[in-house]
């Protein structure tokens, strides 16, 4: 028979067992750590990698450390040339050191530990440093950019805006270059022409800083954790879920005739969500009253038909659909290299995906001169969606007043404002009449943290990029000057959305609606109310 203690013990492994499966189940699945080892000191900052070593420099100890990437060990320790190190570069000569406090960028020979070129930062707060070649790349906090930097004299050569407003390091990786943020907690992969951000990834530890690329792989330095990193960019997995929630949802349709004559027939359709990426439906979905069947349309969306006749003046009728979701916020990890041709799409993808509806209007002039200027002669999927995306963000602004609503794609380009289901079908008409398939995802919404009412809703688009699947872009929401807001948007799904409508528009259940959609016939004089919402509570 085993002891209290005993038992204790048990059952604390058990749940320790389950709490580690479960964080091992919700952590990214890309950018896996394949080595960890412990920085030299407690504050480290720039970092990069000369061939063979990493160098690491620290803020507190005023010195950088040339360290063995195979162990961890530090081979070689020189003496910082200021008193605030925080990026480092290595251009085959010399290793070049920012420092935060004194503003010079110095280059030294480590075999001497010498200076040798001291160049002015022309920065308030410089940052991070890496080398591309030819030029060196600096951080410039102040300023919240990405300075590309003549090393002869320390000019300016040109520059790009950094990510996100809380930038540290910096690296090259012989094409893109990789920017650290600690206020978003994601490694970022810029182009150094346009400053676009194409990748991001979440940082493994919670503030990264120094950053490095050893030819193959990512290395990354946590000021908190004081730990280095080695992630590993060549996993096939390419999803990540995380922050779980679990809701309890009421999903109602409340319909009133207040007459005084009679409604002779009412249709109500409520879309019925599944099990996706950023969801998991738990337990079997419950109905008051059982509907009168299910149906499903040409794209597949399932719905719960509720058929009423003859309802008399005075008549309250509230379908109602109730179920418990978990979600999680999910981020899917898209290299434009690893992306395939339009030829890879399948054929039925593109036959089903590619066709018109009555909010595109594909062939009209405004959507065609639309696609013409933003892609030109550009067949890459990844680069088309890209283009289109950014040329929306460019042309429209959000907004749904004085005009505005569900507008079709040629009158909001033209008009310049629209709302989220409008940017919508702007996106979807400008990538079908490119050649991209595209469809809409529609939800409700999670409003605020405590028991609550979402009767606004929310759609955005999904687009096929081929070895990826389905991903969703949401252009109104990415409509930001940031870069980092602007790609965060394209491959990512909040905790808060239930996902209830997948579908290309013009469903012969809901027309271009999405969550729900409501037919009736009357006879004589009726005044009808009809609302739809989704009512939330958090479940602990």
């Amino acid at each position: 028979m085993f002891t209290n203690t005993k038992k204790r013990v048990i059952s604390n492994f058990v749940l320790l067992i389950i709490a580690v499966f479960s964080f091992l189940n919700l952590q990214a699945t890309f950018g896996q750590v394949l080595k960890t080892f412990k920085t030299p000191a407690t504050h480290p900052t720039g970092m990069t990698f000369d061939g063979k070593y990493i160098w690491l420099a620290d803020k507190m100890t005023y010195k950088i450390y040339r360290i063995n990437p195979d162990n961890g060990e530090v081979v070689k320790t020189i003496k910082s040339p200021g008193f605030d190190p925080v990026g480092l570069a290595w251009d085959g000569k010399l290793l070049w050191c920012s420092d935060a406090k004194e503003g010079w960028i110095y280059g030294i020979n480590v075999e001497t530990g010498i200076a040798e070129k001291i160049l002015e930062s022309n920065s308030s707060k410089p940052a991070g440093l890496a080398f591309d070649g030819e030029f060196l790349w600096l951080v410039d906090k102040g300023e919240k950019k990405l300075l590309k930097i003549n090393r002869t004299d320390g000019m300016m050569h040109e520059n790009i805006p950094a990510p996100s407003s809380n930038s540290n390091g910096i690296a090259f990786d012989g094409k893109y270059i990789w920017v650290t943020d600690n206020g978003d907690d994601m490694l970022y992969r810029v182009d150094p022409e346009s400053g676009q951000v194409i990748t991001f990834i979440p940082s493994i530890g919670p503030y990264p800083y120094g950053i490095c690329w050893d030819k193959k792989t990512l290395l990354c330095a946590d000021y908190q954790k004081c730990e280095i990193y080695q992630l590993d960019l060549e996993n096939k997995e390419f999803i990540t879920k995380k922050e779980p929630k679990v809701y309890y949802w009421e999903i109602m349709h409340d319909f009133r005739n207040y007459g005084p004559d009679n409604v002779d027939e009412l249709d109500i359709y409520i879309a019925v969500p599944k099990d996706l990426d950023n969801q998991n439906i738990l337990g079997d979905i419950q109905y008051e009253p059982q509907p009168t069947e299910f149906v499903q349309d040409q794209w597949g969306q399932k719905f719960a038909h509720f058929f009423y006749e003859n309802i008399k003046p005075g008549t309250f009728l509230i379908p109602t659909m109730k179920l418990e979701v978990k979600n999680y916020h999910t981020e899917y990890m898209i290299f434009p290299e690893k992306v395939g041709s339009l030829e890879d799409i399948p054929e039925e993808i593109m036959k089903k995906y590619l066709i018109d509806g009555t909010k595109l209007d594909i062939h009209h002039p405004l959507i065609k001169e639309g696609v013409k200027q933003a892609i030109g002669n550009e067949k890459h999927p990844y680069w088309m969606m890209r283009k289109i995306f950014d040329y929306i963000c460019e042309k429209i602004d959000y907004k749904l007043k004085p005009l505005g609503g569900w507008n079709p794609a040629p009158t909001v380009l033209e008009r310049g404002t629209g709302s989220c289901s409008e940017y919508t079908f702007i996106f979807i008409a400008m990538c079908r009449a490119g050649g991209l398939p595209a469809r809409y995802a529609g939800s409700i919404v999670v409003r605020n943290k405590d028991k609550g009412i979402d009767d606004v809703y929310h759609r955005w688009a999904e687009v096929y990029l081929p070895n990826y699947g389905w991903i969703p872009v949401d252009v109104s929401a990415g409509d930001s000057p940031v870069p980092a807001n602007r790609a965060r948007k394209i491959g990512v799904l909040r905790n808060v959305y239930l996902i209830t409508t997948k579908g290309g528009g013009d469903s012969e259940y809901l027309e271009f609606y999405y969550n729900f959609n409501a037919k009736w016939k009357t006879r004589g004089k009726c005044k009808i109310y009809s609302k739809q919402f989704g009512e939330f509570v958090p479940v602990e």
